[in-house]
């Protein structure tokens, strides 16, 4: 029992550390969010407009941050939890590894509109471990320890 509870947690906190390093990433994003806020819209809507093309050119960087998008409320788009999991399943294939960590941990807790799959968790956990973001390559390593994807 507690075995399992402690897995939940790491887990849980696999997600999380995703969510915050995958905000960090937002650069260009977090920039468009920052001119809404302080009233620029135009200059926000701008920003907005120049990572869907650039998403749309297949820049993976970009293609992240659209699905983000498109994950959230309020970014001049309608929520859609299906084109965000596309769009990050485009950046991980394209070998961008925070959307290869957010994969990764989406399938292994089964959430998002992903089903819980340890070999697609295990898939996308190893590449984002085996990337040269430290961020993601120290976060991927623990979570997949701790989780023996070894055995899937």
């Amino acid at each position: 029992m507690m075995v399992m509870n402690k897995k939940l947690l790491y887990s849980l906190l696999g997600l999380f550390i995703g969510l915050v390093i995958s905000l960090s990433a937002n650069a260009n994003l977090n920039k468009a969010i920052k001119y809404a806020e302080a009233g620029e819209t135009r200059k926000a809507e701008i920003e907005l407009l120049r990572i869907s093309q650039r998403a749309m050119d297949g820049n993976p960087k970009a293609m992240c941050e659209f699905g983000t998008m498109y994950n959230s409320e309020g970014m001049w788009i309608v929520k859609s939890e299906k084109d965000a999991i596309e769009w990050w399943l485009k950046s991980a294939e394209m070998g961008y590894a925070p959307c290869q960590f957010t994969m990764g941990a989406l399938s292994l807790i089964g959430q998002g509109g992903v089903k819980k799959d340890m070999s697609k968790a295990k898939f996308w956990l190893y590449k984002a471990k085996e990337s040269t973001y430290e961020k993601y390559a120290k976060a991927s390593a623990e979570i997949y320890a701790t989780h023996n994807l070894d055995q899937y």
